[in-house]
C-alpha cells in the first residue's frame, strides 16, 4: 500500500505546479479537519480475522497415484445386511427405455456386485459407473483417459488441479469440496467470513490445499556474492597489516570508511583515503567468499532464519540469515533486492546443500510469518525427498511478539537468537548510513560473516568463536587474523 501511495503522489505532483500544489495542500488539510464535506474520504476497511491466514500447507502432496481402496464387503452380504436392517433388499437398477447400460460383464471394484445394480455415473463418457449396493464409483471395462495429474492431495487423495501458471512456478489446487482439509478451514470461518464469501467479498480466505510447484533447478540458484576485486592486494602500494587495520577498523568495530581513514591517519600515521579503504574492503570481500562459504559449518541442531532490511542508494534490500542454535554460528547468507521466495530457496541451498545432494537429515527451521519460507521448503524438500526419504526440512512458524499457540511458546527462543543477530549485524552497518551500491553491501555481509563465525568472542561459548579455524588459534590482535585469512584464501 505504501508503494501505491507513492506512485499516487508523483502522478499528483506530476501534474501541478509549486504555487499549485500549495493550494492543493490547503484544501487537503481541510479535508481532514472535517471543513470540505463534499469531498469523501475512502472508509477504512477492517479484515476479517481470517482473511488470507491459511497459507500453503506444510504437508507435501503425494507424486504417486494413491493405492485403491480395499473390497468393503461381497455384494451379496451386503444385501442380507441390508435385508435385515430394512426388511427388504435392495432391487436392481431400473432403467428407462433406450436409457444406455453398463457392459454386461462389468463389476464393481468393491463389492463385486453384477451390471443389474450399476447405472452409469458420468454422462456420454461411459467410464464411469455406480454401485447401488455400496455407492463407490468404478470404472468400466471401456478403455479409459489416462489421468494426466501429476500431484495428489494428501489430506483426500484427490488429484490436484492446475489453479496458475507463473514463470517461476506452477500453483495446484484441490478441487474436491469433501476434502478434509478445506472443511476443517471452512467450518473455522465466522457467519460474518461466510457472508462476505456468499457477497464475493473477501472471497480469497486461502481455504483449500495448494501447493507451488517451482521451475528452478538447484543449479540456477544463485547467491549474491562479491564481484571481482577492485584492486590486486598482491600489487598495492600499501603491505597486508595495512589492509588488515582497515578491515578491523571497519568490520570489528563498525567504523565508516571516512572514519577508519583518519584512524588510520591520526593514530598510525597511515595516510591513505577513505575510497582506498572501500577498494580494500571490496578486494577482501572478493578474495575470502569463498573461503567463508567453504568454512561455513552445517548446522548440528534447530537453526532459525530471518530475514533484516537495508538501505541501498536510498532503496530497502534485505539481507537473509541462518543461525545455528548449538554452536551459534551463521550457517547461510544471502541478500537480496526482494523477499520473494528465490531468496529463501537460495539460503536454504546455502545452508544444507542442493536439494538432490541434501547434507540435512531431518532438519529443523524457525521462522517467522513470511510465506517465502512456506514456499522455499516445500519446494525443497519436494526435490530431496525423491532422493532420500530421511533428507527433509521441517519448519516452525513463530509470529509476533506474543505466544498466540503452542509452537510460537516452545520455538520463541530461536528466533530471538536470529533477531539477536540481526542486532549485531545492524551495529556493524548502521554507521554506513546505507549503502551507494549492492555490491559494497554484499562485500560488508561477507566480511561481517567472517568476522562473526571466525572472530568474534561469544559469552554463550565461554569466550571463543562459533567456528574455530586452526589457523587462528595462535592469533591474539584482530589484524593478524585479518592477514592470516587472506594468506589462506589467496
Amino acid at each position: 500500500m505504501k508503494s501505491n501511495l507513492n506512485k499516487i503522489v508523483r502522478w499528483f505532483c506530476s501534474k501541478l505546479s509549486y504555487n499549485d500544489l500549495g493550494s492543493a495542500v490547503v484544501i487537503l488539510l481541510e479535508v481532514l479537519n472535517g471543513q470540505r464535506s463534499s469531498i469523501k474520504l475512502k472508509p477504512d476497511e477492517e479484515r476479517p480475522p481470517h482473511y488470507r491466514q491459511f497459507r500453503v500447507a506444510k504437508t507435501p502432496p503425494l507424486v504417486e497415484a494413491p493405492a485403491p481402496q480395499k473390497h468393503i464387503a461381497d455384494w451379496q452380504e451386503l444385501q442380507i445386511l441390508h435385508k435385515q436392517q430394512n426388511v427388504k433388499a435392495i432391487s436392481p437398477v431400473r432403467r428407462r427405455v433406450g436409457a444406455k447400460v453398463p457392459p454386461p460383464k462389468c463389476r464393481c471394484n468393491y463389492c463385486n456386485a453384477p451390471a443389474s445394480y450399476l447405472y452409469l455415473n458420468n454422462g456420454s463418457i461411459n467410464t464411469q459407473v455406480k454401485c447401488k449396493i455400496c455407492g463407490k464409483t468404478s470404472p468400466t471395462d471401456k478403455p479409459r483417459r489416462e489421468s494426466k495429474a501429476q500431484y495428489w492431495c494428501p489430506h483426500c487423495n484427490y488429484a490436484l488441479g492446475l489453479w496458475k501458471e507463473h514463470g517461476l512456478y506452477n500453483a495446484f489446487k484441490c478441487p474436491n469440496n469433501k476434502c478434509s482439509f478445506y472443511v476443517k478451514n471452512l467450518r473455522s470461518l465466522t457467519s460474518e467470513e461466510h457472508k462476505m464469501r456468499k457477497d464475493g467479498k473477501y472471497s480469497q480466505f486461502k481455504l483449500r490445499y495448494s501447493f507451488k510447484e517451482y521451475h528452478f533447478a538447484s543449479e540456477g540458484v544463485t547467491l549474491k556474492r562479491p564481484i571481482a576485486a577492485p584492486v590486486d592486494l598482491n600489487r598495492i602500494h600499501n603491505n597486508l597489516n595495512t589492509v588488515a587495520l582497515c578491515l578491523t577498523f571497519s568490520v570489528n568495530f563498525g567504523l565508516s570508511g571516512r572514519m577508519t581513514a583518519s584512524v588510520l591517519k591520526q593514530v598510525f600515521g597511515i595516510e591513505i583515503s577513505y575510497q582506498t579503504v572501500l577498494n580494500y574492503i571490496n578486494s577482501s570481500a572478493a578474495y575470502l567468499s569463498d573461503f567463508v562459504d567453504m568454512n561455513t559449518p552445517l548446522p548440528t541442531g534447530i537453526t532459525a532464519a530471518d530475514e533484516t532490511y537495508i538501505t541501498v542508494d536510498g532503496v530497502t534490500r534485505y539481507t537473509w540469515f541462518i543461525i545455528d542454535k548449538i554452536s551459534r554460528a551463521i550457517s547461510a547468507y544471502d541478500l537480496s533486492e526482494t523477499r520473494v521466495a528465490e531468496p529463501a530457496m537460495a539460503l536454504l541451498v546455502n545452508c544444507y546443500g542442493p536439494p538432490e545432494t541434501t547434507k540435512c537429515k531431518d532438519a529443523e527451521i524457525v521462522t517467522d510469518g513470511l510465506p517465502s519460507y512456506d514456499c522455499a521448503v516445500m519446494a525443497y524438500n519436494t526435490v530431496a525427498l525423491k532422493t532420500n526419504k530421511n533428507a527433509c526440512i521441517t519448519k516452525h512458524t513463530v509470529i509476533g511478539l506474543q505466544n498466540l499457540n503452542s509452537e510460537s511458546k516452545e520455538y520463541r527462543v530461536y528466533k530471538q537468537h536470529i533477531e539477536r543477530l540481526n542486532r549485531t549485524y545492524k551495529y556493524h552497518t548502521r554507521p554506513r548510513a546505507g549503502f551507494k551500491s549492492f555490491n559494497g553491501a554484499v562485500s560488508l555481509t561477507t566480511l561481517f560473516v567472517a568476522y562473526y563465525n571466525f572472530m568474534r568472542p561469544h559469552s554463550y561459548l565461554k569466550g571463543k568463536p562459533p567456528v574455530q579455524l586452526e589457523c587462528l588459534n595462535d592469533k591474539k590482535l584482530y589484524q593478524n587474523m585479518w592477514v592470516e585469512l587472506l594468506s589462506q584464501a589467496a
